[in-house]
């Protein structure tokens, strides 16, 4: 006696179904990861431009660098003047050895913006890093010798008499105020930007505080 074996119909529809789901996820997923970077790229070309705006405010009113009268003595005892840095670009922050912050990461980023751009295939090897004291008083020559050994660049350091020193701040229109701490210490509120200037000597821009480090490669890289 014959029996009839009944075949159960396949469930296509579950099955078509499934894949056109995890389509629709992946596709979403997608769709996240793409809005993520459009606005992560916005957020940073907007602080880009508001840094460089800010550094195009700061040219006003900034005298080219070899225009400045520059008397003072680098981290090895020699006598320096505007002349000695004729010629190459120029990065030029002011600060003190003392300084619990600000000065310390501005040095380190720079160092590391640098690194950065001679990973890249940049030739950096023109570029001078001036670090110009604002506490004359305590950044003695071999004060400032053994502060800047501390960081991965090639920087000149310069120091001087009081009023030397208080000539070229006022220069360059740098603020630099002492802040008494109690007991004899003391640190100073100062400016924080990073000058730049071309081979020329001409005023380029600045380099804020704080700013990413692909900025501050890109604005090192304009100089060279």
């Amino acid at each position: 006696m014959e029996q009839d074996h009944a075949t159960s119909p396949t469930p296509t529809g579950n099955a078509d179904a499934q894949p056109d789901q995890e389509r629709r996820v992946t596709a979403s997923k997608m769709g996240w990861v793409i809005a993520a970077a459009i606005l992560f790229l916005g957020v940073a070309v907007s602080v880009f431009l508001i840094s460089d705006q800010f550094a195009k405010k700061t040219t006003i009113g900034i005298p080219q660098f070899h225009d400045n009268q520059i008397e003072l003595i680098d981290q090895n005892g020699i006598a320096r003047n505007a002349g000695d840095f004729a010629d190459r670009p120029i990065a030029l922050f002011f600060g003190f050895t003392f300084c619990p912050d600000v000065c310390p990461t501005t040095l380190t980023m720079l160092a590391a913006a640098r690194d950065d751009l001679e990973i890249a295939g940049v030739n950096t090897k023109a570029l001078q890093i001036i670090f110009v004291t604002v506490d004359p008083e305590r950044d003695t020559p071999e004060q400032l010798k053994q502060y800047l050994s501390l960081f991965d660049a090639n920087v000149t350091g310069l120091t001087g008499s009081p009023d030397k020193v208080r000539s070229v701040l006022q220069q360059f229109g740098v603020y630099a105020q002492k802040n008494d701490q109690g007991d004899g210490d003391y640190l100073y509120d100062h400016s924080a930007a990073v000058f730049l200037y071309r081979d020329d000597g001409s005023f380029k821009g600045t380099i804020v505080h704080n700013e990413p480090i692909a900025f501050i490669s890109e604005k090192l890289k304009s100089i060279l």
